[in-house]
């Protein structure tokens, strides 16, 4: 293995400066129990609605299950309530959501060749529930960082403005004022 001496690399950038933004973790669990039912309760409903097989509707909820299960974790592993850099959450939120949605299909393929359900709803209900579940995050998660992105440029609005004084004003150095 070779080793880079350390005075060979570059100083690590100092990011004290760099704001940190939190996640609403009470919001996003709110809308995981929402997700879970909508991915698995769905089943029943619309068991009610239309005739379905009693296979077809427990497993159609075993993978609304799985997906809500393996989803919750990875929502679980963000630690949302944490204050993170703002550099750094957005790509752990990527980063968690695409392992979310490759490990999903992965635990339903060894799901599905342990057990050999049928095919069809098992695969609709981890496909739906993890749908649901990514519609009901995405918008929580992006209107949460838009709204500390807002809060945090009226700050630095609010302490970029110098009032104006009345002698510039009459002089005509600075901006007139009405």
């Amino acid at each position: 293995m070779v080793r880079i001496p350390s005075d060979l690399l570059p100083p690590p950038a100092d990011r004290s400066g760099e704001p940190l933004y939190t996640l609403p973790g009470g919001l996003l669990l709110a809308g995981w129990a929402i997700a879970v039912l909508l991915g698995v309760g769905g089943w029943f409903v619309a068991g009610q609605v239309r005739p379905l097989e009693p296979e077809t509707l427990r497993w159609g909820a075993i993978g609304g299950a799985v997906a809500s299960a393996v989803g919750g974790l990875g929502l679980l592993i963000l630690v949302p309530w944490k204050p993170r850099r703002s550099g750094d959450l957005a790509p752990l939120w990527m980063a968690s959501t695409v392992a979310r949605i490759l490990a999903i299909p992965a635990v339903g393929f060894l799901l599905y060749f342990a057990a050999r359900p049928p095919e069809r709803p098992l695969v609709i209900g981890l496909a739906g529930a993890t749908l649901v579940l990514l519609a009901i995050e995405v918008p929580i998660i992006a209107k949460a960082m838009l709204g500390q992105l807002a809060e945090e440029e009226a700050a630095a609005s609010k302490a970029t403005i110098e009032p104006v004084s009345d002698e510039t004003a009459e002089s005509g150095d600075g901006p007139a004022r009405n």
